[in-house]
């Protein structure tokens, strides 16, 4: 299996779109809330590790743009009437406007500095949903319209379906961008900066590209929630929603896109399963268990279960023969 997943890459995330296309199938509310969950948060998985994993630019601020998101989506549906898809992308690409402007007097950070920077955005974006006025509810939060797609109400099925193919599509994109210069640029930056320099790459260019997409795909992930939850309020921006991103990211696999994928379905999907099994009370510490001994016995992450493992020199040798 591994040698089928190693010729076609692409056939990993493909399997699981498609299986989640097919989710409608499953019986029952809960079990479809759950894939539908799974979804959207794979879209704030994908954005967190082409920044993280592919440049290894370390942010706490994913609940920032997701934050966004969600609060721009429903603003924009609820107080101006702008249909729900454009209110999407319009909330997303605030949401991009916003974490260009906090790249910028970031990016000569590094490391676990970038990172505290980061958590003081998330800190102050609590405060101010808080304090915000009447049209995003306060420290009450907000109710959010249900899902349409021109002028049609959408239920849950329907809904997960559209999810799906955002994510289809958002995945596309991804696996493009790895694959284009801008990817290897971020490659390039994640392996050294100071060589990247010496290339004649423009790495500050890279890294608000790399910040730019990210808070592009989590602003997506926030605006997809908000229809499923129909209520919103000043946790979105709580620091452990940043830190469940960079969980998915560092449990499936840095810089890869089946990573992103497995990673949230086992940091959203396996705690909601386990509550849907009847094992909430033990949730926290099975699911705890079971993400430790992943780190531990899957370095990697998950996604090195679909990589074939090869022996010191074999790429060498492989090499020699072809010659």
């Amino acid at each position: 299996m591994t040698k089928v997943f190693d010729a076609y890459p692409w056939l990993g995330p493909l399997l699981f779109v498609l299986a989640f296309v097919l989710a409608p199938l499953v019986p029952g509310g809960y079990v479809l809330y759950i894939f539908t969950l799974v979804i959207i948060y794979t879209l704030a998985s994908f954005g967190t590790n082409i920044l993280t994993g592919y440049t290894n630019l370390i942010s706490m601020a994913g609940a920032v743009f997701f934050g966004i998101g969600a609060y721009g989506s429903a603003i924009l549906t609820m107080h101006f009437g702008v249909p729900l898809v454009l209110s999407m992308f319009i909330a997303a690409s605030i949401a991009t406007v916003v974490g260009l402007l906090l790249a910028l007097p970031v990016l000569r950070l590094e490391e676990v500095f970038l990172a505290i920077a980061t958590l003081g955005f998330v800190m102050i974006s609590v405060e101010i949903a808080k304090s915000s006025g009447d049209m995003s509810g306060g420290e009450n939060g907000m109710g959010a319209p249900g899902p349409t797609l021109f002028g049609w109400a959408l239920d849950e099925r329907a809904y997960h379906v559209f999810t799906a193919v955002v994510l289809a599509g958002a995945l596309w994109v991804a696996r493009n961008l790895a694959r284009s210069r801008f990817g290897r640029g971020f490659l390039a930056i994640k392996g050294s900066e100071t060589a990247a320099r010496a290339l004649g790459l423009n790495t500050t260019a890279l890294k608000l590209v790399a910040f730019g997409v990210c808070a592009f795909y989590t602003g997506l992930s926030g605006a997809l929630y908000a229809p499923l939850v129909r209520f919103i309020d000043p946790s979105l921006f709580s620091i452990m929603v940043s830190i469940s991103f960079v969980s998915m990211v560092i449990v499936g696999g840095l810089g890869s896109i089946l990573g992103s994928v497995l990673g949230a379905v086992f940091v959203i999907g396996a705690p909601q399963l386990l509550t849907y099994l009847g094992f909430d009370q033990f949730q926290r510490a099975l699911y705890g268990v079971a993400m430790i001994l992943a780190l531990m016995f899957l370095p990697d992450g998950l996604a090195s279960l679909f990589k074939r493992k090869r022996l010191p020199g074999a790429d060498a040798a492989q090499s020699g023969v072809a010659r």
